[in-house]
């Protein structure tokens, strides 16, 4: 009652015995939302992570939430997913020109480089031709495939 008189908005109720919720929630005249706290509160919140099953490692299954009811296991597709985003970061096919959207101009490129040689900053210079040529190289490649494709 003392939150309430101090202006909160509601109170969460988290781990709290069921019967003892129903007796605040009967209590206050703000909103009462229940975490593990049984059905009598005003209103119902679970973490995420675990109403999905996001994590399934074998420490997650001794502390999750007994309260939880896992509505999903997306866990271990998100582990697949991550893993091979991973994989491909490594072996550097992520991210590709397709997936680098933003473009420079070529005037807008010998700028850069110019201002940069100007800082003394040679080898940051070097880098944005080199990496210039390659995104021309690979912009090549797949409008080659393109073309190839029918489109």
């Amino acid at each position: 009652m003392a939150l309430q008189a101090a202006g909160c908005f509601s109170v969460v109720l988290e781990c709290v015995p069921a019967p003892v919720a129903a007796a605040v929630t009967s209590t206050l005249q703000i909103p009462t939302i229940g975490i593990g706290a049984g059905p009598f509160c005003s209103g119902q919140v679970l973490v995420y992570h675990d109403l999905l099953g996001m994590l399934q490692g074998p420490d997650h299954a001794k502390v999750a939430p007994k309260f939880c009811r896992q509505y999903a296991q997306v866990g271990n597709e998100i582990n697949r997913a991550l893993r091979k985003y991973k994989e491909e970061v490594t072996n550097g096919s992520f991210p590709d020109t397709l997936h680098s959207p933003y473009k420079i101009s070529a005037n807008e490129l010998d700028g850069f480089v110019n201002e940069l040689q100007k800082l003394g900053l040679s080898n940051a210079a070097s880098a944005a031709c080199v990496a210039a040529g390659k995104a021309e190289a690979d912009n090549n490649h797949y409008a080659s495939v393109a073309v190839a494709a029918g489109g």
